[in-house]
């Protein structure tokens, strides 16, 4: 059926505009892309509605430019047809769960990466979510870019194109649009100075100040780092004692009977299983590390606390939880965001590196490096503890579902007397 013809005094509108009378006022109504039909503010002239809709149109219809006919199937009929029977073509927050559910599905991405890649989508449903899928552009690729990234640097700004990449991939599969145009993206060229540490690094004067002030569950966090040379993301998750090493269980299995051996002139009372949660898929993730009398000491020091749980750091909380967090399974286990915070309270409360930003100031994650350079200063390895390769370590075979774990030699990193 063939629409009805435009009035002499409407024919110069461009398409999709029409005036219309709205509570007794005579007012301009516009229909976008998705069918929305919007009315433009009380007070708007003509010739300003005219100029506002010729400009949306030839940003999100550019298939409106040449002349159109009613009678006629020109390309303005073909364009009012296609949105109509084109099913794909619906609003981008209702494809964005599906994108991750498929991702989630087949991908299999550690916890932070799939964390960052949701965060990033519920920005893009922020942004540009009721804009149909077909009619996103790369321009507004560089405006949400420039909207939430314009302050990354290049290397995290890479990171983030690539999540677009990926989802806008999702969407191309699902005929959700006609191609992944965010392939056109360019990144940012990195250079030298791109892999340049920004952070300055903890040195053992500072360590010890923080160590000294700390309260008892960062104490024994801060030691086991330092002996182990191991992240947060491990330390919270390592257990008292363990009956065998098992995939993605860090904790000690201790010798039989108490028997205390000596290697390498270390006294050993059993062998610190880490599986490390970044790297879980590469080789070098799991690594053995033998319990040596300065990590003994410290697994001593936790159990001053007097509190009953399975995790070497724990902590009563300072007010009633509703619950356990997800990534925790013991109510007194400290979670590993609640120990880099306090790691950093009680830096900035003793005012150190207070001349620096706080973007540059160390971390709790500098403990790592501190401790890499203390085992260096050894003559020791520092690569193999911190299951970053695994070359020349001494594999195990523990027969569980053939995990292959490091073993790495003994070391006491930091001096007896350096902590009490």
């Amino acid at each position: 059926m063939v629409g009805r013809a435009r009035s002499k005094e409407t024919a110069h509108y461009p398409p999709f505009l029409v005036k219309m009378s709205h509570r007794g006022q005579s007012r301009f109504r516009f229909t976008t892309v998705d069918g929305v039909k919007k009315l433009f503010p009380i007070g708007t002239v003509e010739q300003e509605a005219i100029q506002a809709a010729h400009v949306y149109n030839l940003q999100y219809r550019p298939e409106l430019g040449s002349a159109f006919s009613l009678s006629e199937m020109t390309p303005f009929r073909k364009a009012v047809s296609k949105g109509r029977k084109d099913k794909f073509n619906r609003p981008l927050k209702e494809w964005l769960p599906l994108v991750l559910s498929r991702v989630k599905k087949e991908e299999r991405l550690s916890k932070d990466v799939y964390r960052n890649l949701e965060r990033d989508c519920y920005r893009l449903d922020e942004f540009m979510g009721r804009l149909p899928t077909k009619s996103i552009k790369l321009q507004h690729i560089n405006e949400f870019l420039s909207k939430y990234y314009s302050e990354l640097s290049n290397r995290q700004l890479n990171n983030k194109i690539s999540n677009l990449k990926k989802v806008f991939s999702y969407l191309a599969d699902e005929s959700a649009i006609e191609s992944n145009f965010v392939l056109n993206k360019k990144q940012r060229r990195l250079t030298r100075e791109d892999y340049t540490k920004a952070r300055h690094d903890l040195d053992i004067e500072n360590y010890q100040k923080v160590y000294d002030a700390a309260p008892l569950f960062l104490k024994v966090s801060m030691s086991l780092t330092l002996e182990t040379t191991h992240a947060v993301r491990e330390i919270y998750r390592l257990r008292y004692r363990i009956y065998k090493p098992r995939e993605g269980v860090c904790g000690i299995l201790w010798n039989p009977d108490k028997e205390v051996e000596y290697v390498d002139g270390h006294a050993v009372y059993g062998m610190l299983y880490v599986h490390r949660e970044k790297v879980k898929k590469s080789d070098a993730s799991t690594v053995a590390i033998p319990v040596t009398q300065t990590i003994k000491d410290i697994v001593d020091l936790s159990k001053t606390s007097r509190l009953i749980c399975p995790y070497i750091v724990h902590r009563k909380p300072k007010q009633q939880q509703r619950g356990i967090s997800k990534e925790t399974d013991h109510l007194y286990q400290v979670h590993h965001h609640n120990i880099s915070k306090e790691f950093s309270k009680v830096r900035d409360s003793l005012g150190l590196y207070s001349h620096l930003k706080k973007s540059l100031r160390p971390t709790y994650h500098e403990i790592r490096g501190l401790a890499a350079r203390m085992i260096e200063q050894q003559g020791q390895s520092a690569t193999e503890r911190m299951a970053h390769a695994n070359a020349k370590t001494t594999k195990i075979y523990t027969g569980t579902n053939d995990i292959i774990w490091h073993q790495v030699p003994p070391v006491e990193v930091m001096p007896k007397s350096g902590q009490k």
